[in-house]
């Protein structure tokens, strides 16, 4: 009976781990979409300040709002999904495994984004004159 027991157990600990790689696997992509929209919204805010200042307005605050805080909620709602599979995957460990794979899948999403945008993602913004607009 204990034979049985520890064999659903040892399945059940692989398939739980196999999940939390799974959706490791995922966090790449998802960045990369992130980071991406916010680089978007970056350059769009930058394109149209021209325009605003001529209006009488402006657009700051605009890539924060489209793109930063999609950009803060990937992040969270990765640890949020990550942390408790990670818990019952590996317990402590897991909870570690869980930032590591957000924080590389972040640093994947910059990469990615950076190539996207020739360089300039962080060079993105409204008070940015000299960066090439296509």
């Amino acid at each position: 009976m204990t034979g049985q027991r520890a064999g659903a157990e040892q399945n059940t600990l692989q398939g739980a781990r196999r999940t939390f790689w799974t959706v490791a696997a995922l966090g790449p992509l998802a960045a990369a979409v992130a980071w991406t929209r916010y680089g978007f919204a970056q350059y769009e805010a930058q394109g149209e300040q021209g325009k605003a200042l001529s209006a009488g307005t402006t657009m700051a605050g605009f890539a924060e709002v489209i793109g930063g805080i999609p950009l803060v909620l990937a992040h969270i709602i990765g640890l949020a999904v990550l942390m408790p599979l990670g818990w019952f995957a590996y317990r402590g460990r897991g909870l570690a495994a869980a930032v590591a794979a957000v924080v590389v899948a972040s640093i994947i999403g910059i990469v990615i984004a950076e190539v996207l945008f020739a360089g300039e993602l962080f060079m993105l913004g409204i008070d940015n004159y000299d960066t090439h607009l296509p």
